[in-house]
């Protein structure tokens, strides 16, 4: 079912003008947000801590703002196929990023990006790609096995190279030992499985993997975001932070909390710029769920 709906969406959409397909994603925005009664309880209770001095009604906004803005990245993923190189070269904005980026390359152990469910970042790992920089992104598995090689099938002819989540490991280190490109995202709380960090004044735990890839190959560590610069255009800014607050201290584990930390914590910033831009529908400190469950509606 879910597979064959993609399919009559991706249909529809691809023949449809830019904006109207914006409009669309709007409407299914807010249908989503009055008619997912779960994801709408854990999405409040995620903006309750990120606008913690928020009025109830502005959390309200900007967590259905968040639902409507990620029904135009799928509306953005699904017209990939429609734009040119040069357009996807062009539609990630911010040149000094790039040069950073080939500075960082010049140490020769590849680069790896840690981003969040934020913006759009298949457009910015599309830019990287159509400008020539090789890129290997990790991708979850859809149950779905058709939906899954579909979704595959579009990121590859966007040039990127596809690594399953479960079949991560050799080839991951492979691509940065090749001095490549590593995108991956950590805004999945992984209760008694990762590593606790703070977020938003409380505690979390996410995954400890991007830390400890970057501690074994040397890679260069940049969390990135890519949000939208104009909410009927796919254009987006590119916001990396080549600098964050890291000292290794030659501790493993202790290395492993500061990086996760000083990448949660660029994190952070790029929520607060753009809080409806995070889509986050399941509940992100685990804790809350009980109290969130009993307030928000």
């Amino acid at each position: 079912m879910q597979y064959r709906l993609w399919q009559v969406v991706t249909a529809i959409a691809r023949r449809l003008p830019s904006r109207v397909s914006y409009a669309v994603a709007v409407v299914a925005g807010w249908l989503a947000f009055y008619c997912w009664p779960r994801g709408r309880r854990a999405t409040i209770s995620n903006f309750r801590r990120v606008l913690k001095s928020a009025p109830p009604a502005e959390v309200r906004r900007v967590a259905r703002a968040s639902l409507v803005n990620y029904c135009r990245y799928l509306a953005d993923f699904i017209r990939f196929a429609a734009f040119s190189p040069a357009e996807l070269i062009d539609a990630a904005k911010g040149r000094e990023n790039y040069m950073a980026l080939d500075a960082a390359l010049q140490r020769g152990k590849g680069v790896i990006f840690v981003c969040m469910h934020l913006g759009n970042w298949d457009t910015g790992a599309a830019s990287a790609a159509a400008r020539g920089y090789p890129i290997t992104v990790i991708a979850e598995t859809f149950a779905d096995r058709r939906l899954d090689e579909m979704i595959v099938r579009s990121r590859k002819r966007l040039g990127m190279q596809v690594v399953k989540m479960e079949k991560a490991g050799p080839s991951l280190l492979r691509a940065l030992k090749q001095n490549g490109l590593l995108a991956l995202l950590i805004d999945r709380p992984v209760p008694g499985d990762g590593i606790k960090v703070n977020f938003f004044d409380e505690e979390v735990e996410v995954p400890s993997g991007p830390a400890r890839l970057a501690l074994r190959s040397g890679a260069t560590v940049v969390p990135a975001a890519f949000p939208r610069i104009d909410p009927n255009r796919f254009e987006v800014t590119a916001l990396a932070d080549f600098a964050i607050d890291f000292h290794p201290t030659g501790e493993e584990d202790r290395d492993i909390h500061g990086l996760t930390q000083a990448i949660m914590s660029a994190h952070e910033r790029f929520i607060r710029a753009y809080p409806d831009q995070w889509y986050m529908f399941r509940y992100m400190w685990p804790r809350r769920t009980a109290r969130a469950s009993s307030v928000a509606k």
